[in-house]
Parts: structure tokens; sequence; C-alpha cells
């Protein structure tokens, strides 16, 4: 019986130049073997390691749920384990010998399908992997099987070489057999063998096609390899016209692909046309700044659905785009919405491994249908409400946002803050483990929905900002694999983004190097594509503090200080996003000391203000500071401050106020009384999802119900608060805050004073020549009489009830019962949401007659609805009860009333009734 076999399994277990090989060459899980592994091979993390040497290794067998599930794991990380360790057999090589089935504990009903390994130093400091840090696999065969063949050099196809190399020509067998090799269908090898090595010298210059062939009476295999041969210095061949890097669309007909990778020698196009691998049809011309490789190709050497690709860079590093707009990632797509990934090419199963870069085949057009019309609300008058999509929706997608903004709107809203959806590491994640800078993260839907989303948006008036991280990358980046040093698992010195060791200490993952020309034009290209594909009006950068060259070690205070370097940096940012858009928001989370962040203030950015400390003390009824929400308390000239109560990274007013045994009803109100402060100082605010209805689930909420280290987890979503009562009225409250502050210019004038002196009375003054107004809150947990000191007498309105208030000396005294706020306005305004009053509204009767009205001292007030009266409780202008009356429908106004009006309650057997009086 004749077979014909390729290889593509096993092709794989050895295409890495035998970082591990074993004896013998074939193994079943019943043999005893012995391990080889070569230090110098794979990452060459272990190579000139002069200590002990342990393998980490196990077994993928058929129990395991794919080939990285490993399975009877042996050794302890970080432990001198003696079962595991390596045997020097110098020149980097080590060896450890054992019995498969006896050393993993394989019991009768598993197969081993291969063994893992990871090699270590004693503590794990130290490793040895494969190339890219991944495990290194070494294949396990059936104990009964046919003739098998494995090619160790060439040791993957695209292997690149030059006309004075010996290539050399390797395999094994696990029988004999005839062996013939071609090399472009001359043969250059044949004879009956188990194994050989051979060399073929000075190759031509060109693509070199190999196959092996071996045959014996019951079996043939063919495995076929190539490598390419170079010239020693290539022709340097700039791009006739000027182009972004990444993938482009120079016209109906071309394809353009750059990669910039100063200090590498020849790059290769990865297509499904050639297979993925090296194709001389496929190498990118080198510019003569020999730091930019570009190739053109015409449309029609692509097949619609197969538009995807990777670069392949000095013969062994593979890698996406760096400028990647959509990515395939065969470890997590399966994550992704089936609607959004139908869109999208198959991954690559076979061809290739890692993340690949995919495009459209023809460029995108999206119908815009706002752009005339639509305005980005002022920067002062901004409301920014943060979201994590994944904690926010349950289907956690942009088509199910759509159906959310009428919530925002009625909520009044005007920004909507997303943190990152860039594509990240993974599915679950808040997302600052960014990979791909330029690409939507497609967990939470398409290219096409987002827009849809943006488009939604602005149609009502609501912006859209994106939370971008420029301070660091993960692994996963192409930033950080092109120049990679496996060794030490970081950057390597040459890479022209990354510094080798972060600058500042509050770095994750590899930090950024901002006075890079490259780390520059990276930035501000990602920036641009966002605003012009995607319609963003704005940026939340991350970690801002860190985009410095200055080395602060571990010393935050000294990070914190003016840096004049740094201040540079984020100005070039700045005037870059506004030369795509001039009124673009560029929003910091910076926190450096005030010099610093009054300088990038004035210079129109803003900067995050983080008051969620302050409020929790005032919420629970503490002396607390809350000027520094006032933006002239830092001397700035413009409110640029973007204060909160709340983020994602701050714990919830609520749960403090829960934790302290505040009754749900009672901190639901204190929430109102801290937002009344809040929303009324003028300056751009920001929300966190679900704090308008007093979210109450810690930052520390495990998804098992526990309080730990779970920051990261999905927290509930609970749209279901709407239909509570109390949190229904906070929302409303909210909502009638931003009503105010986004609608009435008295609420952004520079003409106000906070008096925030008392520690637990809060007053705001307002002049503006539209409307005064006055803000008063009592934060302690009793009644408190002061004077708030209006600004003049006359007619006062109460936002909240519609009350009128006569005010006759702007020293009369005012009475705030614990957690009372008020905003009283020198013109009647309705609240979007009704006026309220202390008495439910299902109690009150209407059909009240007060006379007569207005009335003097010494006249008789009667109050009448043809209802026996039970009591009348007669209130003043500024709350106090004066007078109680028994049973009565009238009563005298005696000397005790002073000018002004009065409130009263009428309690009958039916209800309570309300009206006023004035008293002249």
């Amino acid at each position: 019986m004749k077979k014909l076999i390729l290889f593509f399994l096993l092709i794989s277990f050895y295409a890495n130049g035998q970082v591990v090989r074993t004896e013998p060459a074939f193994p079943s899980q019943f043999d005893d073997i012995t391990v080889y592994f070569d230090a110098k091979l794979g990452d060459g993390g272990l190579e000139g390691f002069t200590g002990d040497v342990y393998a980490h290794t196990g077994v993928i067998t058929n129990q395991s749920s794919g080939p990285t599930d490993w399975k009877n794991v042996q050794g302890e990380w970080g432990v001198a384990f003696p079962k595991t360790k390596m045997t020097p057999e110098g020149n980097d090589i080590y060896s450890i010998a054992y019995n498969i089935e006896t050393f993993y504990g394989i019991s009768d009903d598993v197969t081993v399908e291969s063994l893992s390994f990871v090699f270590r130093s004693t503590d794990g400091s130290v490793t040895g992997r494969d190339e890219g840090g991944k495990d290194i696999y070494a294949p396990v065969y059936p104990p009964e099987t046919g003739l098998l063949l494995t090619v160790v050099s060439p040791n993957s196809n695209g292997n690149i070489y030059f006309p004075n190399d010996s290539v050399a020509i390797e395999f094994v067998l696990n029988d004999s057999a005839w062996v013939t090799v071609t090399d472009n269908e001359t043969l250059v090898f044949g004879d009956s063998t188990m194994t050989d090595q051979f060399y073929i010298h000075e190759p031509a210059i060109g693509l070199h096609k190999l196959v092996y062939t071996a045959s014996n009476a019951d079996d043939t295999i063919e495995i076929k390899r190539n490598f390419i041969v170079l010239e020693e210095e290539a022709s340097l061949v700039d791009l006739p016209f000027e182009a972004p890097l990444g993938f482009s669309y120079p016209t109906d007909s071309t394809y353009l692909f750059q990669l910039y990778a100063p200090g590498k020698e020849y790059v290769f196009l990865l297509t499904p046309d050639n297979n993925f691998d090296a194709n001389l049809s496929y190498q990118l011309n080198k510019s003569v700044d020999e730091a930019t490789f570009w190739i053109l190709l015409n449309k029609s050497e692509f097949v619609e659905g197969q538009t995807m690709y990777q670069y392949l860079v000095d013969g062994s590093i593979r890698i996406p785009d760096p400028y990647s707009t959509v990515v395939l990632d065969p470890n997590h797509d399966g994550g992704v919405p089936a609607d959004v990934m139908a869109e999208l090419p198959d991954y690559p199963e076979g061809q290739t491994e890692g993340i690949v870069t995919a495009f459209d085949y023809e460029k995108d057009a999206f119908e815009w249908t706002n752009t005339d019309d639509y305005e980005q609300p002022e920067q002062t008058n901004l409301v920014i409400y943060e979201m994590l999509m994944r904690d926010f929706l349950d289907d956690r997608n942009f088509k199910s946002l759509i159906d959310t903004l009428d919530y925002f709107e009625k909520l009044g809203v005007n920004a909507i803050e997303l943190m990152p959806i860039t594509e990240f590491e993974a599915n679950q994640s808040w997302g600052y483990n960014v990979s791909f800078h330029m690409a939507l993260d497609k967990y939470y839907g398409s290219r096409k929905q987002f827009k849809e989303f943006v488009n939604a948006a602005h149609e009502r008036g609501i912006s859209v900002i994106l939370d971008v991280v420029y301070n660091h990358v993960f692994s996963q980046s192409p930033l950080a694999q092109l120049y990679w040093d496996p060794t030490n698992f970081r950057p390597s010195a040459d890479n022209p983004w990354l510094n080798v060791i972060p600058k500042h200490p509050f770095n994750v993952g590899y930090d950024v190097n901002h006075e890079s020309l490259a780390t520059k034009t990276w930035v501000k290209q990602t920036l641009g594509y966002w605003m012009e594909e995607f319609h963003i009006d704005g940026f939340r950068f991350d970690l801002t503090k860190g985009f410095t060259q200055l080395n602060s070690g571990e010393n935050a205070d000294l990070m914190a200080q003016y840096d004049p370097g740094r201040i540079n940096i984020l100005k070039d940012y700045a005037d870059y996003v506004w030369s795509v858009n001039e009124d673009a928001y560029v929003i910091l989370e910076h926190f450096a000391y005030n010099e610093e962040e009054l300088e990038l203030a004035n210079y129109g950015m803003m900067l995050w203000g983080n008051m969620n400390h302050e409020f929790i003390e005032a919420a629970l009824e503490n002396k607390s500071d809350l000027e520094w929400l006032d933006y002239t308390v830092r001397g700035w000239d413009s409110p640029h401050a973007v204060g909160y109560m709340e983020s994602h990274d701050e714990e919830r007013l609520m749960v403090r106020l829960l934790d302290r045994g505040f009754s749900l009803e009672r901190a639901l109100e204190r929430i109102e009384t801290a937002s009344s402060i809040f929303y009324m100082v003028p300056g751009p605010k920001m929300l966190w999802e679900f704090g308008e209805l007093g979210f109450d689930y810690s930052i520390n909420w495990c998804t098992n119900g526990t309080i730990g280290d779970c920051r990261l987890d999905p927290k509930p979503v609970v749209w279901e608060y709407l239909e509570e009562e109390d949190r229904a009225e906070l929302n409303d409250v909210v909502s009638d805050l931003i009503h105010l502050k986004t609608n009435y210019p008295t609420f952004s004038t520079s003409d106000f004073t906070f008096n925030d002196a008392n520690q637990y009375l809060k007053t705001i003054h307002f002049n503006h020549d539209a409307m005064d107004a006055l803000v008063m809150a009592n934060f302690r947990d009793r009644e408190q009489d002061f004077i708030p000191k209006f600004q003049y007498t006359g007619v006062w309105y109460e936002y909240f009830t519609g009350d009128s208030l006569i005010v006759e000396n702007v020293e009369d005294r005012v009475e705030l019962l614990s957690g009372e706020y008020r905003i009283y306005t020198s013109e009647r305004i309705t609240p979007p949401n009704g006026f309220s009053t202390s008495v439910s509204e299902s109690d009150v009767i209407s059909g009240i007659t007060v006379f007569p009205n207005p009335i003097r001292v010494g006249q008789r007030l009667y109050f009448t609805n043809g209802k026996k009266v039970d009591n009348v409780e007669v209130y003043d202008h500024l709350g106090r009860l004066v007078r109680v009356e028994h049973g009565k429908s009238g009563m005298i106004v005696n000397e005790g009333f002073l000018p002004g009006i009065y409130f009263l309650k009428v309690y009958t057997d039916q209800g309570i009734e309300c009206g006023s009086f004035v008293v002249k």
C-alpha cells in the first residue's frame, strides 16, 4: 500500500532547530528516552547560564482540552526538584533520561500525544523556551506505526541564506528506506538509509524548493520544504509617494504594506497566496532610510475572504502588523460574537501560527449623517459617563449600546467615555493590556457597529471619548515582539519604541519611550485613525505621568515633580489631536504636582480631578474639604479639571456608606447631597457607570460573591435598580442637576464662589446676567442653622420644589436638616423630572382655598376644602415650623408673622393638602 503524507504537525515540532530532541527520535509512550535541550536555540533564555537547570514538564494527551493543555506536570516551579534536574552535556546542551509512562505517571486509559517543556533556573527567574517565549513540545508516536520521516534541516520553510552559505540538509526516519532529495527538481541525494546530513554549497540566488521522499515496501512519504537565497546587498528603493505605515489603499486596484523596522535586514509579506511562507515575489523593498520596508501589490493577488497577512522579519520573527486595524486571534476569537466573525476571513489554520492581520477587500465607505449639524459640547459643560462595556450591558455590544442612548439622553450626559476598546489581550479585561492600538476589539462588536453607535450618539448631541493606553504595551504587541530580548523576557536595547527598563514606579507591562520619533509617529497615526475613521471626539490618556524618560526609579514623589520633557511630549500630542479636530478633547490621567498640571490645563488640556476620598468623607457626614473641585483654587485659568466622585479605579461611595452602617435609603439620600455640590461647581464632570443609581458592589467584588483581590472581575449589570423607588429618585435628582449644569450659562460662569470653609455646610454663589443662583447643602449628621448670604433681597425660587422665597435680609438664617440640599435661582426653572415635595404625591389632595392672600398682620386667614381639618402646620420660607393649629379651618395672623411667604400643610381624614400665603 502506498501513502502520500504531509506531516504538518511533525513539521511544527521540528521547525525551530531542534530546541529539544529525543533518543529515540520517534518515541512511544512506553519507551525509555533521553531528552536533549539545546539552550542556544529557541528564545536562548538559558544560553550561557552557569547554574543548575531544571525541566518543568508535562504531557499533552487525548484528555487535554487543546494542544497547550498540560497534564501530569512534573516539577514544582521555583523549587530545586531533583527528579527534573538536567545534566549538563557541555556547549549549552542539557539532558534528562526517563521512562515516559513511569516518569509522568500515565494511566492505562491515557494516550500521550506529546511532551511539553519549559526549562528554568532553580528559582524560575531565568527560563529557556521556544521562540517568542512559547512552550516547547516534542511528539510521541503510537507504538505500532508505519514509516516516519522528519526533516531536521532546513528547520522550516522560508529560511534565508546568502550565496556564500552552505545549506545543511538533514533528515531522520524510524526505519531504513530509500530516500531522495531534490532541489528545484534536481536530484541532490539518493540512498537507502535511516538518517543523513549533507550540504548544498554556494546555493544560487532565488527560491529553492526541496522535496524529501522516503519509500519502503509499505509506505511512501513526501515532505516539501523551501529556502531562499538573497543577494548580500539589496538595492535601496523609496516608495514613490507618501503613505502611512501599515496597510493602505493607494488606488482602487492596489494594496500597500509598510513596516517600520530599523536595523532589520529583510522582510517578507506572508499571505494565503504564498501559504504564509517566505517568497521572493513578496519580499518588501527597503527604503533609503534603511528602516522602512514596503511592497505595493495588485488587488488581484488577493481573493476576497482571504485578505490577511503577517510579516516575516529576518527569517525568524513572524508578526502581525503593528498598525493592524483588524486581527485574527486563534486563541481568543472563539469568544467573539458570531455575527462579527462572519464578516472576517477565517483564520488560516495549518498555514501559520500566532495573530494575523486582516483587512477589507474593498475600502469601507460608511455614510455619516451628522457631520454638518453636530457640535461638540463645550469643555466646561461636559458631563462624561465613564463605562466598561463588559459590565454595563448583558450582551456587551455596540448594537445594544445604541439602544441605551435614550437613557443617556434622559439622564442628560453629553459625553460617553469608553474604557479601552482597542484590541487587548484575551477578552475578559478592563482593556489596559492593549496589543493593537489601531484595532477595535472584536469582543464588543464590529467596526461598522461602532460607527453606527458614534453616529447615533452624535445625532443626540452626545460626544464619544476613547480611553487610550500609550504608557505601556504587553508582550503580545508587535512593538515588543519585533525587538525582543528572550533571555531577560523584555524589550531589547535596540527597540525603537520601548524602554528596556521602566522609567517610573507605576509602570505595568513594557514602558513606552515617548521621546523616540518612532513612538511619536505611532501615537499620532493611531490617534488620527480613530478621529478620521470613527469620528471620535477626544481621548482620555491613561497614566500620562509615565510619558517621560526621566528615570524616577521607585520614587513616586520624584516622578510627580515638574518635568519639562513630559510637558513637551504632551503638548506635541495635543497639538496633533487639535490639528485633526480643533474641538477635540484631550483629557489626561496625570496626577502630577499642580505646577505641571497648571501649565497643561492652561494649554487647553483637561486633567482628571480625583475627589473620591473627599466625597466619601462628606457623604459619611464627616468633616470634608471639597475645594479642590474648584479650578480657581488650583490657580487655573480655565475649568479644565474633570472632577469625579467615582471612576473605574475608585471604590464606590455607596459601598463605603453601607459598610459604615447607613441604611440603603439614607445612603442614597447622602449621594443626592453629594451630587448637589459635585455637579454644580463649574467645570467638566465625570460619573462612573450606574453611579446615578447608587451602584453598591465593591470594586473588589468577586464573581463568587466574596470581597477579595478581584478588581478586574466582571461586576453585575444592574438595570433592575431603575425599578427601585429610592434609586430612581437618585437618578432623577442627578438628571435634574445635569440639566441645570448643561442648559443654563449661570452654572458655567467664572463669577462664582465656592464656600467650603465650614467643612459640613457647603455653598456656591453664582452671578450671571441671565440668572443668579445659590446652592447650599448640609453634610452634617444633624440640623444646621446658618447664614447662606443670598446675593440680594427679593424673590428666589427653589429648583427642586418650585417654592418661592422672599429674601428681605441677606443675613437671614436658614435651617437645613441633616443631608438637606437646596438650589435657589433668581428665575423659576422647572426640573425635567418635575417638582419634588417633602410629602408623597399620593397623599396630596388638590382643592385647598387660602384667603385672603396676601394678608396683613391681625387678619384671619381661612383655609378650606370642604373637609374636616385635623391639623394645620405653618412653615416659614426657611423651612422652620412656626405654627400648629388643631381642628381649625382658620387662624389669626398675629405679630409673630414677619412679612414674607409661608407654607401650609393641612391634614384631613382624606390626606394632606399644601398651600402658601404671603404676609404683607
